[in-house]
């Protein structure tokens, strides 16, 4: 689990250095390689998630997870402006810490009650959004 997340870090890192990475990689081209892309509710933004890591966050078993962010709603899409990474953790392991680059509050988000799942979730984006 933790290298998952690590390649995802590693991932969205070349993706920020990459000076195409608007017309990077695609959800269309993460499904193709085995990730999972959906959008967790209603209105929200497709989140990606690298094989094997939605089954244990839905199970509630992962301690942390990290999924790309792209500004679509479409988990098919062929080109997606990438937003940056949801970093998630247990709410058993959940301390209260900030999370300054959520907007608007610069706080986790409770996943429960949105969601139902036992997540805080704190939203690394690269933008002003």
């Amino acid at each position: 689990m933790k290298r998952l997340a690590i390649v995802a870090c590693l991932l969205s890192v070349g993706l920020w250095a990459s000076p195409a990475s608007a017309h990077g990689v695609s959800p269309a081209q993460l499904g193709q390689a085995g990730w999972t892309c959906f959008v967790p509710a209603p209105g929200d933004n497709v989140h990606c998630a690298p094989p094997g890591v939605l089954a244990g966050v839905v199970a509630g078993t992962a301690e942390t997870a990290s999924f790309l962010v792209f500004q679509t709603d479409d988990p098919s899409a062929e080109e997606a402006p990438f937003l940056g990474m949801e970093f998630i953790i247990h709410k058993d392991l959940f301390r209260g810490q900030p999370c300054p680059t959520d907007p608007p509050s610069g706080q986790y988000t409770n996943l429960e009650p949105l969601l139902g799942l036992p997540y805080f979730a704190c939203h690394r984006y690269d933008s002003s959004f």
